[in-house]
């Protein structure tokens, strides 16, 4: 069903694109398991589709990337450690297994592969819970699908809904376009389960660019389910959208770490990564440059008399793609441009350092 080239063997060549991927779930989980860890007895990592752990070149598949994530950190990842892996085909899954039984893992470290499809189980899984009135534990699920099938929003948003619970999801853009306009009625509820609404295929009937109608048709599905959504779009080197990752959290701090981790990303040359969550504004993380920030400060604080960088940097956290040493470097470049200006004393009493910008510095926007 999907347009997508999907491997028919156990195992295959990993993409460049794979690879990134890769290396963002890997810094990213560097940072959520100690931030989780440290708080809860108990957490869980969801691979929705995890494949075989290994590559054709040997490289390993994102299970194996979990597993030695959490079993080499250099935190005291002392509470219990819950690893669900759903492949759908038996010999994906049993490739898995014998790939897992090669790694010395800690006791506390609980892992299961599970036969069937990503919709199925963790469906069951969370009828489970319901069932028991038990709240979920703190849980990051990778949702990795080869096209867009058997990731049904309801089933995420149901995930979101648990409290602690955060999903990156891989969104084929380029499939569902594709397939839009089939006269299949089972393609046709396949597009719409995706979206949690029947406004995907009225796409189809529209005119201009149908792709970034989906995307965005998307995003604003997820933020019914999240408070935070952003998502990532890997670009080709002639600059074509090949797809886009997705995360949604409810937790300001896993944005963050989120962010951070996409950043940094070494990227191939093949491909680059942009953030264009902001519909007026596409961020390229090989290329960065502050002055869109420094704009988008102007107008949203615009008249802001003596107000603390600490607010500035919240909204820099929550609503934007960059970080705080981002906004450090466009709030400089609007204090010489002489549309800041900046408090010689901060509220805690102290002479604020030139060209810095501690988060107790006052600043007015001219």
């Amino acid at each position: 069903m999907d347009c997508v080239a999907v491997p028919r063997d156990t195992i295959w060549a990993i993409e460049p694109h794979t690879l990134a991927k890769h290396q963002i779930l890997r810094k990213y989980l560097d940072a959520w398991l100690p931030i989780l860890g440290a708080y809860n007895e108990r957490i869980v990592y969801v691979d929705g589709f995890s494949g075989p752990g290994q590559y054709m070149g040997g490289e390993p598949g994102s299970p194996i990337i979990a597993l030695e994530a959490a079993r080499t950190h250099r935190a005291n990842l002392g509470g219990e450690l819950v690893f669900l892996f759903i492949e759908e085909r038996a010999d994906r899954a049993d490739h898995l297994e014998s790939e897992i039984a090669k790694l010395p893992l800690p006791a506390h470290f609980k892992v299961g592969v599970e036969r069937g499809t990503f919709a199925d189980r963790l469906g069951r899984r969370l009828d489970e819970l319901e069932a028991d009135r038990s709240q979920i534990e703190p849980t990051f699920a990778l949702i990795d699908p080869f096209g867009f099938s058997g990731i049904p929003y309801a089933l995420i948003q149901r995930l979101l809904s648990k409290g602690k619970c955060e999903v990156l999801i891989t969104f084929m853009v380029d499939s569902i376009n594709r397939w839009l306009t089939h006269p299949d009625e089972d393609i046709r509820t396949h597009i719409v389960e995706t979206f949690g609404t029947d406004e995907a295929i009225r796409i189809a009937e529209g005119t201009g660019d149908r792709a970034t109608a989906l995307k965005n048709l998307y995003h604003s599905q997820l933020n019914r389910a999240a408070k935070f959504v952003r998502y990532f779009e890997m670009r080709d080197r002639d600059g074509r959208a090949v797809y886009y990752l997705f995360f949604a959290s409810n937790n300001s701090l896993g944005h963050l770490k989120m962010k951070e981790a996409m950043w940094k990303v070494d990227p191939f040359g093949d491909f680059m990564f942009s953030d264009s969550t902001d519909p007026n504004q596409t961020l390229l993380f090989n290329q960065p440059s502050t002055a869109p920030l420094a704009a988008d400060l102007t107008a949203k604080f615009r008249g802001a008399v003596k107000i603390p960088v600490k607010r500035i940097e919240v909204y820099v956290q929550d609503h934007t793609a960059y970080l705080r040493k981002h906004m450090g470097e466009a709030l400089g470049q609007l204090e010489a441009g002489h549309k800041l200006k900046v408090a010689e004393i901060k509220t805690d009493g102290k002479r604020r350092r030139a060209k810095t910008f501690p988060n107790e510095a006052l600043v007015t926007f001219l």
